[in-house]
């Protein structure tokens, strides 16, 4: 059963492959059927690939209607029912290249893997390339038996019909299929006249290249691969959509050129002049293509890599249990803080914290309650300092602080409000999970240049101290 949408999507799909079709078959060479230029191709296989394979009969219908409209309009060719038959039987054959060619890239590929890098681009073509024999051998074989053409047609048609869908799938499918990143490369004032500025030059490029008067006597022109470093260009600066775009643009311009006997590829008979720049328009696309996508995945896996440091570095700088710098955190971090606040001329102060009682904890209630107790002395810490401040757990039940102080502040005002943040703490907690910590203080001139290492000292001696009095 056709639901609504599926009905919207064939509808859509066979519209545009009719319309399309009619002008590629523009192009054609007789008796009609078989053309340099096809974009249909490329549309019916990024259809099934966004929108999976149920959209198969857009492409049936599609096909049909255009083959019926060459046999309905071409004079030497007499409309009848072995007309209907060869559209219908020519409409199979597109099916299938489509569906194998979708089946091919999911199984192979996988739909967002194919612009990733170049080796997916370089397999996306060979797939392409294989797919498209099906249709062009299909739809000769047709003809042929059909008598719509001669025997000794059939090779050039098939090779004509073959590098027509070839091409139309490596130049239209990508626009489809990568349409989204356009709403990226030109979000920026500066980046859209970046975008805009390529896409002039590749086009004025282009026109100078195939407006140019035909090669005499087999000449080439020096000038065919002038567009190709704007190409480049937009394949560093840009996503695949950019390369996508600038290829439709560039065989646009070449296609009309070589139809009006203009350009490098305009001289010779109009099938061999097409054929020729289906070999162009493919190389080029293939290449450009290949170098957006290695471009792309480059930087994906740069990203990709940066993240993954990004973690890892929070990884070794934090403590897993607390949340908070480990030693090796609070090292590096503390000493960064030191150095900033001595060029500032700030005062700051050292604060090194044992955590009382956690040998009994664990030995009594067990591991995982030492680890809460942990757990709530990084909390109370946490309130006390500002983010600011680098708090780390230096060991097992040890904490270190380095903080900025305030002008009026001191050494005194901290372990003050260290302790009253501790009594409203243990006023909310149960008796044998209560918070109990001795404090050592080191304050830390902005004139005297100290090692850290040695204020840390300083401030472990100055905690046993207390401890020691306590006992």
């Amino acid at each position: 059963m056709l639901t609504g949408d599926r009905w919207v999507r064939i509808t859509i799909l066979a519209s545009a492959y009719t319309l399309t079709g009619i002008v590629g078959l523009s192009l054609a060479i007789p008796p009609g059927y078989a053309t340099a230029v096809w974009p249909p191709s490329g549309i019916a296989l990024a259809a099934l690939l966004l929108w999976g394979p149920r959209a198969w009969p857009g492409i049936a219908i599609g096909s049909f209607l255009v083959n019926v409209a060459v046999a309905a309009t071409n004079a030497s060719v007499t409309f009848n029912w072995v007309s209907a038959a060869v559209a219908a039987s020519i409409a199979a054959g597109s099916t299938m290249q489509a569906l194998t060619g979708a089946a091919a890239v999911r199984r192979w590929i996988g739909l967002e893997q194919v612009f990733e890098s170049g080796s997916a681009m370089l397999l996306f073509t060979g797939l392409a390339t294989i797919a498209c024999l099906i249709a062009s051998s299909w739809g000769v074989a047709t003809l042929s038996v059909a008598g719509v053409i001669a025997p000794d047609r059939f090779l050039a048609s098939w090779q004509t019909w073959w590098l027509g869908d070839l091409i139309g799938m490596i130049v239209f499918a990508p626009v489809f299929l990568t349409w989204r990143q356009s709403l990226q490369i030109g979000s920026k004032p500066r980046r859209l006249a970046e975008v805009i500025a390529s896409f002039v030059l590749l086009a004025l490029s282009a026109a100078v290249v195939f407006a140019s008067p035909p090669p005499t006597q087999g000449a080439a022109s020096p000038l065919t691969f002038l567009p190709l470093p704007c190409l480049v260009w937009i394949a560093f600066r840009f996503r695949p959509i950019g390369v996508a775009l600038g290829v439709c643009l560039l065989s646009a311009i070449a296609i009309a050129a070589t139809a009006n006997g203009s350009g490098p590829f305009g001289g010779a008979k109009s099938s061999d002049s097409l054929l020729a720049l289906q070999a162009f328009i493919g190389l080029t696309t293939v290449m450009a293509l290949t170098l957006a996508a290695a471009v792309a995945g480059h930087r994906q896996s740069e990203k990709a890599l940066r993240n993954l440091s990004t973690e890892l570095e929070q990884l070794a700088l934090s403590d897993e249990l607390t949340g908070l710098r480990n030693r090796r955190g609070f090292l590096v971090l503390a000493d960064q803080a030191l150095r900033m606040a001595r060029r500032a001329k700030v005062k700051c102060v050292l604060v090194f914290v044992d955590l009382d009682g956690l040998k009994r904890v664990n030995d009594t209630r067990g591991h995982a309650a030492g680890d809460a107790l942990i757990a709530d002395a990084a909390r109370v810490l946490a309130h006390v300092f500002r983010e600011s401040d680098v708090v780390g757990r230096v060991g097992g039940d040890e904490f270190a602080v380095f903080a900025l102080l305030d002008e009026h502040d001191g050494a005194t005002a901290v372990n003050s409000r260290l302790q009253a943040e501790i009594d409203r703490f243990n006023a909310q907690a149960v008796p044998s999970m209560r918070v109990s910590m001795s404090v050592g203080i080191e304050e830390i001139l902005p004139t005297v240049d100290i090692p850290l290492d040695v204020l840390l000292s300083r401030a472990d001696r100055a905690m046993y101290e207390t401890k020691r009095r306590r006992a």
